[in-house]
């Protein structure tokens, strides 16, 4: 008998609504779901997909465990218990905080897999969970609530003037959780209602067929241009006045600072025509209300709080925060702490509490950056377990070659995952996830219920292993809910809905801040104004102004280097068929991009006597790849992109995980040195 099953999408970081058509146990059809708050019934390709990646022929099926390097199936039971079996020989042995978690950035919305998550940790007494989060939006969060004491979004549909700066939601669809398809409509009609857009990026992204100005800037110098858009507007006095007097602390200094930031000086370092940075500042400035969307674009810099920070402060001096089609603020979902009240604080902090304090305190994680570092600078590994959750280090991180050989220190390797990823083939213990239309989930912005569709072919939800395992090492008190409803029950409780409640809304339950609520009543901050001079920043150690750092590996700061790498690596450009690592293994979606390719200004590619289409080798320091040559004016000139992902051609290989900003620990994934040679194919 068919029936329809409500839920949403979760094959990438989006929550997009879906309605799944089953019979017999088996889904036949998935559909967007019209009522969804934020997709509004579309689906991007990988969506459209589900079907295909849920009934791929090498889904992991069954639990895998390696002997003598071949993999043997056993059951869930063998599986639990070898885990446990070892995990408890290694807190004897070594102590609890030898074991270390890695999860990927679908986890962070995935609210019941993330508690469950924490809460094994606690109970098992380690403080080093790590996640894909050390290479992914923690500046922002950091910059917001350093600056505003919470995260703004742009409200893009309110706006006049939105700067895209380092993002393309075309192809990640990264504009406040909705779909692409979703995305590309409301851009394209805002559009046509002359919604004025600033494009920065060194590179041509499918959106910068919406620019009125597109500003190419050199990777890595984005603060520099920011505060050379502010010089423009502090000089010409386009700045709100009135505003920046009633809300905000610290202008006084900016405004002194901004002076050393001249159009000659911001040229010379960002390679931007000046009349263009003059054009785009006043634009802004006399376009109101307007937004930004920052991307990563700007978060993989070895600079990159203070270059967000630059960012919002330029948003704050034209006026533009929490205000109707300025940047906005979301209400955060509150959860219940995963934390166990009779369990003792740890009395050690998470890896990289020394060299990221802010970071690691922050989000109360490990910078898994600087675990990698741990693992590879000390002959005795600090770490000695691994479990590795709907993530895959391997190709996920900088400097793949280090992340092999950290990956080989350890003694017991768990992986949970739907394929046999890249990392998966260095572990011991391999467990077979749930797709998210085989599990039952809720998820954030907006709160949402995922409702499984049909029951999962020997696979086990996140959050079920999470309680199974906890259950089988004797932490079972500390797990006590007899079904998921009361699970979440008990998770969402501080939102004062209930798991009843949920159900009852397929379209999600968003919580909304109107505009003007911290104009009125203040800003979560040290002085209740937005903080141009940033108090918090300032108590960790670190310059209170939106300084500007020259990449620690580029032209300038390293030019005898440079010699030898001429070129500016970009890496990570989203390509709309995949998720990072994931999918290449889909038919459906690999057809639609077969292989990778570097992406070369033409003149650059003649002084290396590359043509179009030839195999080039791509060396770097750390490592080097081969990879097919495409050339394009529409990248500027003595800078490449290679597409990250891609286990054959990881560009990981090039990368750098040592060289990081000293607030997040983030590497310069957007700039760091390379050179290119052709190769016979």
């Amino acid at each position: 008998m068919e029936r329809i099953a409500k839920t949403f999408c979760s094959v990438c970081e989006r929550t997009c609504g879906m309605q799944a058509t089953v019979e017999d146990n088996e889904v036949k059809k998935v559909e967007g779901l019209k009522e969804h708050l934020r997709s509004k019934g579309d689906l991007c390709v990988k969506g459209k997909a589900a079907l295909d990646i849920m009934y791929a022929p090498d889904r992991l099926r069954h639990p895998m465990k390696k002997e003598n390097g071949e993999w043997e199936q056993i059951t869930w039971d063998e599986a639990l218990d070898l885990m446990t079996h070892k995990l408890d020989e290694l807190k004897k042995k070594c102590g609890a905080n030898s074991l270390a978690v890695y999860h990927g950035q679908t986890y962070v919305k995935n609210c019941i897999a993330m508690f469950c998550m924490k809460r094994f940790l606690n109970a098992y007494g380690s403080v080093n969970l790590c996640s894909a989060a050390s290479e992914c939006f923690i500046p922002h969060l950091l910059n917001g609530i350093a600056t505003f004491g919470n995260l703004a979004f742009a409200d893009v549909e309110n706006s006049k003037c939105i700067i895209i700066w380092g993002s393309n939601p075309f192809a990640s669809g990264s504009f406040a959780g909705c779909s692409m398809p979703r995305t590309i409509k409301i851009f394209t009609g805002l559009k046509e209602k002359g919604v004025k857009f600033i494009i920065i990026d060194p590179r041509t992204p499918s959106i910068a067929k919406l620019a009125d100005v597109h500003l190419k800037v050199r990777p890595g110098t984005d603060g520099a241009l920011a505060l050379g858009m502010m010089n423009v507007i502090i000089e010409k006095g386009l700045y709100d006045k009135e505003y920046v007097e009633k809300y905000t602390s610290g202008f006084e200094e900016l405004q002194e600072m901004v002076r050393e930031y001249d159009l000659e000086k911001v040229e010379k370092i960002t390679l931007v025509p000046r009349d263009e940075i003059e054009k785009a500042a006043c634009m802004f400035a006399t376009t109101k209300p307007a937004g930004i969307i920052p991307g990563v674009g700007v978060e993989h810099q070895t600079n990159t709080v203070q270059t967000l920070r630059a960012i919002s402060i330029l948003l704050t001096i034209t006026g533009n925060i929490d205000v109707k089609g300025g940047n906005t603020f979301l209400s955060s979902t509150v959860l219940a702490p995963a934390s166990i009240d009779d369990i003792p604080k740890p009395a050690v902090d998470p890896i990289g509490m020394e060299e990221h304090p802010m970071f690691v305190s922050m989000i109360n994680q490990a910078q898994a950056l600087v675990v990698i570092e741990k693992i590879l600078e000390k002959e005795e590994s600090p770490i000695k377990a691994l479990i590795v959750a709907g993530g895959s280090p391997i190709p996920q991180l900088a400097n793949t070659n280090g992340v092999r050989e950290a990956l080989k220190k350890m003694e017991f390797i768990t992986v949970i995952d739907l394929f046999m990823t890249e990392t998966a083939k260095y572990a011991d213990l391999v467990l077979p996830a749930a797709f998210f239309l085989e599990r039952e989930e809720v998820a954030s912005m907006p709160l949402n219920l995922q409702n499984k569709a049909v029951d999962g072919r020997n696979c086990m939800a996140d959050w079920k292993f999470w309680c199974e395992l906890a259950k089988k090492m004797g932490y079972g008190k500390y797990f006590p809910w007899q079904s998921f409803g009361e699970l979440v029950d008990f998770v969402v409780e501080p939102t004062g809905t209930t798991y009843v409640e949920l159900k009852k809304h397929p379209e999600g339950i968003m919580g909304i801040i109107p505009p003007g609520k911290f104009l009125k009543d203040g800003f979560y901050t040290y002085s209740g104004k937005i903080e141009i001079h940033s108090k918090s920043i300032e108590s960790n150690g670190y310059d209170p102004l939106p300084v500007f750092k020259e990449p620690k590996e580029s032209v300038l700061t390293m030019p005898d280097f440079a010699k030898e790498y001429p070129l500016t690596l970009v890496t990570g450009g989203r390509q709309p068929m995949y998720l990072h690592s994931q999918h290449r293994n889909i038919p459906s979606l690999r057809k639609l991009n077969p292989e990778p390719y570097l992406e070369m200004y033409p003149d650059d590619a003649k002084n290396c006597g590359v043509e179009d289409g030839d195999y080039v080798m791509v060396e770097s320091e750390r490592g080097k790849l081969k990879i097919r040559a495409k050339l394009t004016e529409g990248i500027m000139p003595k800078v490449i992109h290679i597409p990250h992902g891609w286990v054959e051609t990881d560009c990981n290989l090039l990368t750098d995980h040592e060289k990081r900003d000293p607030i997040s620990g983030f590497p310069g994934l957007k700039s760091s040195l390379c050179r290119v040679r052709k190769i016979q194919s």
